[in-house]
């Protein structure tokens, strides 16, 4: 009877551990720390536009963070997990959008729009991440083989940067 009592503590305990590792807040990934099964929160932004001139021809345009990089440092991993919670029923890649940073002087700058005199160019390349359902309205999103560099995941009205250090 002991050990049918031992194991029901020890079920019930993992339960609460796992409780205790989603977000509160709606639309803020996280990143959950596999090791320590806690979360760290990203370094959270809103959107600096940024346009630029370069030269008489040709200018573009985007979005920036001072400094050159995120105080929330990840170290390289075959697979990084970020949870986030949702409205239940919405799809977290339509959501979100996971990027990579150039580094430029002070600032950490995504080009998101190109000008010529005889055209214009928008497109930025995204990084493909998988979902997972932890439970209703709260996701695993996975990144696998990031390499080292400064990243954010883009939402409708914040970013939410990070990044990967040896």
């Amino acid at each position: 009877m002991k050990t049918i009592a031992s194991i029901l503590l020890i079920f019930c305990s993992s339960l609460t551990a796992v409780a205790q590792i989603l977000p509160e807040f709606n639309e803020k990934p996280a990143y959950f720390d596999s090791k320590t099964k806690q979360l760290r929160e990203l370094e959270k932004s809103q959107y600096n536009t940024i346009a630029k001139a370069k030269g008489l021809f040709k200018a573009e345009g985007g979005f920036m963070l001072n400094g050159i990089s995120s105080p929330i440092k990840l170290t390289k991993q075959d697979e990084l997990k970020f949870v986030v919670k949702l409205t239940p029923g919405m799809d977290p890649t339509s959501v979100f959008d996971l990027v990579q940073f150039e580094v430029r002087k002070d600032q950490r700058v995504f080009i998101t729009t190109q000008a010529k005199t005889t055209s214009t160019t928008t497109s930025f390349e995204k990084i493909v991440y998988e979902v997972k359902k932890i439970k209703d309205g709260y996701y695993y999103l996975i990144v696998k083989n990031l390499d080292q560099g400064e990243y954010f995941f883009g939402a409708k009205d914040f970013m939410f940067a990070f990044a990967v250090v040896l």
